[in-house]
Formats: structure tokens, sequence, C-alpha cells
């Protein structure tokens, strides 16, 4: 108390170092106690609020001499921690009704920093997102996920995307994977809107993308109630294709787009109805962006048969244009 009205340390320091000093053991002594809190202060003045937790966490080592005895303290009180935390976990979302659907959630530490490990490696600043320039194949970086937040965002809906539906657990006998109801004529070109399984309706250009998807099962229709055609999530390309396709694009086979192979989506460069194939020399790798823009845009892909190479022939341009990233 008599820091932190000098000044000394700031009032979020000073609930850490109380919290600390209330998990010491039931038999420390006050002498014990004085020593810890004397340490904590002490490290107040270089410590971050994370690491001053961590400090707090094995604060007995001032007093105790093994490090067995600090190490059976330390894992008592994340024990504690851990129990507590999976208390107060709980997620929460609502449809806004203008397309987008608000969420809110707490999670247990550990599970917190895996997820903002994963949306930091999607939303990394280095890497190129934006349309591309039809005449140059050079990447015009505007207007789609420029701040923090907007990345992390756009990171977490590709998250959400990459998720392996296919072996979550059930409900009530209903498999966590997705369908997408659509025409026939909107499958390979048309501009008919069609739905997911829950009713929320999707453009023409998304349900053709989402279509590509294994994690996706199309229901193709055709103009009657009956489906046409009911996909299959593993009949797509498979993980061997996948893999194939990895080793030979790189990443994201847009011309300019650095965004490696693991967050990159696997193309049909020819509508999966009237291609019949999951070979690898109808697929092509492209970053969640630029799969929007291939679909929305009606892009023009091939393989080149002299090299093997995905090419592209984008909107505005007669000329094919690949990745010129450098490959071993």
């Amino acid at each position: 108390e008599n820091a932190l009205a000098a000044g000394v340390i700031s009032t979020k320091q000073a609930d850490l170092i109380s919290r600390a000093l209330a998990k010491l053991p039931d038999d420390v002594t006050a002498e014990q106690r004085e020593r810890c809190e004397e340490t904590l202060l002490k490290d107040a003045q270089r410590l971050t609020l994370k690491d001053l937790r961590r400090r707090g966490d094995r604060i007995t080592e001032a007093y105790k001499k093994t490090t067995d005895e600090v190490d059976a303290d330390e894992d008592e009180i994340l024990r504690r921690r851990e129990d507590e935390a999976r208390k107060k976990t709980s997620f929460s979302m609502w449809d806004n009704n203008d397309g987008t659907v608000t969420g809110r959630f707490t999670l247990p530490e550990a599970q917190g920093a895996m997820l903002k490990t994963a949306l930091d490696a999607l939303a990394a600043p280095h890497q190129k997102v934006g349309t591309v320039n039809a005449v140059t194949g050079e990447m015009d970086e505007v207007g789609f996920g420029q701040t923090y937040p907007q990345r992390l965002g756009h990171a977490f809906a590709t998250l959400i995307e990459h998720l392996p539906a296919d072996r979550l657990p059930t409900n009530g006998g209903v498999s966590a994977v997705v369908t997408v109801n659509l025409d026939l004529d909107t499958l390979v070109g048309g501009v008919k809107a069609a739905g997911l399984s829950d009713g929320t309706r999707i453009s023409a250009g998304e349900a053709r993308r989402l279509a590509c998807s294994a994690q996706i099962v199309p229901m193709v229709l055709n103009g009657k109630p009956l489906p046409l055609d009911l996909g299959s999530a593993n009949r797509y390309f498979n993980r061997s294709s996948r893999r194939a396709m990895e080793k030979r694009d790189g990443g994201c086979t847009t011309p300019s787009c650095d965004r490696d192979a693991r967050w990159t989506e696997a193309h049909h460069l020819n509508p999966y109805a009237i291609s019949k194939t999951t070979d690898i020399r109808d697929g092509a790798l492209l970053c969640p962006f630029h799969h929007h823009r291939a679909h929305d845009q009606g892009w023009i892909g091939r393989i080149n048969p002299d090299d093997g190479h995905v090419e592209w022939k984008l909107p505005g341009s007669d000329t094919w244009q690949r990745n010129q990233r450098w490959r071993p």
C-alpha cells in the first residue's frame, strides 16, 4: 500500500502483487511473507505485468531452499487458476442483420494463446494482400484488411473455414460439415444465390468458392426439390493431391502474392460439375482473398502445357501470368 501511495508501482502491479501474496502457503511466516513482498516490489520496477504475474507464481523461491518445492508450489497455483479459467469459459454470438455476426468469448489462457498464435500467423503484416494489376501482374495492396483488427478478423474467418469439420463431434447425429445448396447453373458460372444448411443466403461467387472446399458438401439442384448431385467432403482434393499441389505451387498462385501454402485453398480451374475430376491438373492453390477474387471476377486459369505451372489470365488482360516465386 505504501509503494502504491508513493507512486512506485501502478494499481495493476499492486493487484498482481496482492494476489501473489494471497496465494502463499498457509504455513508461511510473517518474515517470509515480507521477504516475498519486497522481492515482488523490486521486480515490479523492471518486469511487464505478464512477467510479474509469472514471477509471483514462483515467489516462494524467495525463502524455500529447493527447486522441487518451488515447482510444486507453482504447479498448485497454476492448477487452481486453470480450474477457475474453465469455470469462466464462455462463448456467445449474435446476428447483426447486416451480413455480419458479432461474437464475444472468454477462454483459458492456453487456448487463448493458441488462437492468437494462429491468427497472428495468418494476419502477418509482411504478407501481401490486395488486387492484382491485370497489366503488370503486381499487387495493388489496397482496402482489404489493412488495420490490425481487420487483418485479425479476416484471419479468424480463414481459420474457421479450415477447421476439420468432418472430424468434429456430431450434434445429435448431425455432422458439423456445412452443406451448400445451389443450382447447377450457379455452380458452373450463373448468378443465382445459394444457401447454407442453416438457411443463410450467399452469393453465387461465394457458393462456388465454398464448393471447392473439402469441408463443404455441395448439394447441387436442377430446379427441382430433389438434389441432382450430393457431394461428399471426401470427394474433393484429398491429402495426397493437396500435398502435390503444395509442392508444385509453393503457395498462392496469384501473380505477386506471397501467401505460403499452409493457408491456401484448392481451387478448381474448371467448375467441378463440368470437369468431374479432382486431378491436380485441374487444381490451383489460392489464398482466401484471391480465391474470392477468382470466383467473383471470373478469373481464367490453366496449367502451362510446357512446364506444368499454374497461370492466370486476369480480367482486362489477354496475357497469361504466373507467380514468380523461387522454386528449388
